[in-house]
């Protein structure tokens, strides 16, 4: 897990990154692992931030369980991200391949490079999708990935973020309208912009039911889709064996606006139908899940 504000700690910085990275080097991937899993046990019983930011999430998938088995829940949670990031540091090194079977990826491909619009492909902290972005590169269109800039130097140099190459580029959302006018040409343009929508951070929100109780999404997605006659997928990558992941394409969604103005209640349905994909893939893999924000909290 990376810490954006530190960059001399084992989390996130310089020295976590090349001891995993040298680690890989020298024990390979699965012995990696296994360090990282010890690794993970000091987290859960000493970093209270971390475990306090993924409560949220578990109370809602385990409302029945008792605090021991919580922070057991929370220790999967954590390790399951830690190999993630050792999956795609193993394969950014050239040290390792996946396999990847695909549910409605080819759906979703024939849209992005034939229709005359781009496609949003939405996903969430979910998985691995930096992972997918290999997969993206195959594409004959544009695709641009719409992130905050990542401030911290450690990531940014081992983990390859925010760095443009061959057909994917970077929309960042540091900008007075968060990067809105760059997607919506994008789209006009006939690109695909991937997104997340499962976090607001400080963008106007719409509360859905989400895991048995209200929760607040963003919708400025769904509304520059509707504007520019863009198709919205539904998108996740899940883990779902030692070297394997399973690309997810939900059905296109086509959101149309009755009236120039949205409202919250204009843009329900759609976010509605988003949450039930995310409900799905959450339910077969729960703990590939990093949210790490409470979106019940109003």
């Amino acid at each position: 897990m990376s810490d954006h504000k530190n960059t001399n700690t084992m989390r996130g910085g310089n020295f976590g990154f090349m001891f995993f990275y040298f680690t890989l080097r020298i024990v390979g991937l699965k012995h990696a692992r296994r360090i990282a899993a010890i690794v993970c046990v000091y987290y859960l019983l000493f970093d209270w931030a971390a475990v306090k930011s993924a409560m949220p999430y578990v109370r809602h998938v385990m409302s029945n369980a008792g605090f021991f088995k919580r922070m057991a829940f929370i220790y999967r949670i954590f390790v399951n991200q830690a190999w993630m990031l050792l999956d795609r540091a193993a394969f950014n090194a050239g040290l390792i391949s996946f396999k990847h079977t695909s549910t409605g990826y080819d759906t979703f491909a024939e849209l992005a490079e034939r229709q005359p619009v781009g496609v949003i492909l939405l996903g969430a902290h979910f998985g691995n999708w930096q992972l997918a972005v290999e997969g993206l590169k195959k594409l004959d269109c544009r695709v641009n990935i719409v992130m905050s800039p990542e401030t911290n130097p450690a990531v940014k140099k081992h983990l390859k973020i925010n760095s443009a190459a061959g057909n994917v580029a970077y929309i960042f959302t540091d900008g007075p309208d968060h990067g809105c006018v760059e997607i919506a040409s994008a789209l006009c343009a006939g690109e695909v912009v991937c997104l997340m929508g499962d976090r607001a951070y400080g963008a106007d929100t719409v509360e859905v039911e989400f895991l048995g109780e209200s929760a607040c999404f963003p919708y400025s997605a769904w509304i520059i889709a509707a504007k520019t006659e863009s198709a919205v997928i539904p998108f996740f990558v899940c883990k779902h064996r030692e070297r394997g992941y399973h690309v997810w394409c939900d059905d296109p969604i086509y959101p149309k606006l009755k009236r120039k103005q949205a409202t919250a209640e204009t843009v329900q349905p759609w976010v509605r139908q988003y949450v039930r994909s995310f409900e799905k893939v959450i339910r077969e893999h729960p703990e590939q899940c990093f949210i790490f924000s409470d979106v019940w909290k109003r």
